[in-house]
């Protein structure tokens, strides 16, 4: 039977020479060559039906010689031929009243020596019986991602900068063994003992401890926006594996339609209503169909090596198919996400709190001026039996207080100035940041809104018309009413329709997902 491996050729000289030699068999003789004739037995006996007696013209010439010319008549006709003349007139009348497979099935009993042309077997685009979810991805790459890991640790490195910054220094301390020269009122020290513990201004300790914790801001505003761009990313990826898919399935489906039309086109080829370049134009239209299937085959590779890598997964694993999303919708308008991107953007709040910790930079800067404090404890052990006085070998202790002075401004005004000047740049990256995210909102809105209704307009306008347009070229072509030229417009216009709108559903899907990594937010389940 008819194979969906292999496309059937039907070749023109077989079917009209044997239209002649089965209904003008008296009149039908055949100059052939002995060793042509042998050459045909040896292709498989395509003349089985015939049989032929040979008589030789120059019966004088020896074993030796070079074998002479002959000539070939029929000499018997087997009752099989009988058979085969009905059923090839049966086939002739038929043709213009069956469908063209079951014309082409037939064909191939009686002529099981056609030769065939082998096309590469397609079993599907996508082998992957099982599917995955957007939702399973993305915990996965919050769990294992080495961009969100690394963020989530500065992040928890940056909450302890609060301890360490608002932490006094390690206190000095020291032992002094005193030499026979050292004499008091009371007799000579021995020994002495001091501790020693420097005190910044408290302000000083405050402002560190406000920078620390901005700075803790805004490294957890950096891990958020990590997370959403391995997110946002793990969606774009997604969507390509959804489009890839998605496009797979409609190239497979067109491609069944151009391998139903090209038996429909052989079939009236073999019953001579039809040319051979129908034919050739539909197994055309099936390779074409093949090669698009290889090259989004290569595409889903790529995206799912890129998931892999997003995933932390080693490269060889294998994704499932993506479930078909639901269409976004437009429901927020545009200044209003523009208002919630400006108070919930992870890049703007993290710029904020850089911006407060250089505020709180330049307050410390400021407080140079003021000395810091040093206290400390001192102990001396003093020998006794030395002098008549009545204190004689009591021990010494004290408590030093020292402070710093501010006296070189040409390091406090410099730290003053830079301050200044770290503030200034934060404050303009903020502003950077606010323009960046006016662009991305728009843009993401402005593609989402022109992705969505080209989308609407093929599912509802040009895929249905196209469909329709298929339907009748077909029915027309199988009937003999309608050009194959036109069905094969019809065909490609149905494929173009169908990918077009596969497209811009991804696109929209993708477009969706930017407008949410730029407004900070999660806008809600998009509902169709």
């Amino acid at each position: 039977m008819y194979d969906d491996k292999e496309v059937l050729l039907v070749k023109p000289w077989k079917t009209r020479a044997l239209a002649r030699l089965y209904l003008f068999p008296k009149s039908t003789h055949l100059q052939c060559d002995s060793r042509r004739s042998t050459g045909d037995e040896a292709r498989g006996g395509e003349r089985s039906g015939c049989s032929f007696t040979c008589a030789s013209r120059n019966r004088a010439e020896t074993n030796g010689a070079k074998q002479g010319r002959t000539q070939c008549y029929e000499s018997e006709r087997p009752r099989r031929r009988w058979i085969e003349v009905f059923a090839i007139l049966f086939l002739l009348i038929w043709s213009s009243r069956g469908s063209g497979e079951e014309i082409s099935e037939k064909l191939e009993t009686l002529h099981a020596g056609t030769p065939t042309l082998t096309l590469p077997h397609q079993g599907g685009g996508n082998n992957f019986s099982e599917s995955i979810k957007l939702e399973d991805l993305i915990q996965i790459a919050l769990e294992k991602n080495p961009d969100v890991i690394a963020a989530r640790e500065e992040w928890a490195a940056a909450k302890k900068r609060v301890w360490i910054d608002t932490g006094l220094s390690d206190p000095t301390a020291g032992y002094d063994i005193m030499g026979a020269m050292r004499e008091t009122r009371v007799g000579p020290e021995k020994h002495r003992f001091m501790v020693e513990q420097e005190i910044p201004f408290p302000w000083k300790l405050y402002e560190k401890g406000k920078m620390a914790s901005e700075g803790a801001k805004a490294a957890h505003a950096r891990y958020r926006a990590v997370e959403r761009d391995v997110i946002t990313s793990i969606k774009r990826f997604y969507y390509d594996l959804y489009f890839t898919d998605a496009s797979i399935a409609v190239v497979e489906k067109v491609k069944e339609i151009m391998k139903r039309i090209e038996r429909v086109a052989a079939a009236r080829y073999a019953s001579l209503t039809g040319g051979q370049r129908d034919v050739v134009k539909a197994q055309i239209e099936v390779a074409v169909s093949i090669e698009k299937i290889y090259t989004l085959q290569q595409m889903r590779e790529s995206i799912v090596a890129m998931l892999n890598a997003l995933l932390d997964q080693p490269p060889l694993t294998s994704i499932g198919r993506a479930v078909e999303p639901e269409k976004p919708v437009l429901k927020t308008p545009l200044s209003e996400l523009i208002d919630l991107a400006l108070q919930n953007r992870q890049e703007i709040q993290e710029m904020e709190a850089l911006v407060e910790k250089s505020r709180h930079a330049k307050r410390l800067a400021k407080w140079s001026y003021i000395p810091d404090l040093k206290a400390g404890f001192e102990y001396t052990w003093v020998d006794s039996g030395t002098t008549s006085d009545p204190m004689d070998g009591r021990d010494q202790w004290m408590f030093p207080l020292r402070i710093t002075i501010p006296l070189w401004q040409n390091r406090i005004i410099p730290e003053i100035q830079e301050a200044r000047r770290n503030l200034l740049a934060t404050e303009a990256r903020l502003a950077r940041a606010k323009n960046q995210t006016y662009f991305e909102v728009r843009d993401a809105y402005s593609k989402l809104d022109a992705s969505l209704k080209m989308a609407t307009l093929y599912e509802t306008s040009v895929i249905p018309q196209a469909k329709i347009a298929l339907s009748s070229d077909q029915a027309g072509y199988e009937a003999g009413k309608e050009e194959f030229i036109n069905l094969l417009d019809s065909e490609r216009i149905f494929l173009n329709a169908q990918l077009s709108y596969v497209q811009f559903v991804t696109e929209a899907l993708k477009n969706n997902a930017d407008l949410v990594r730029s407004t900070g937010l999660d806008l809600g389940v998009p509902r169709k």
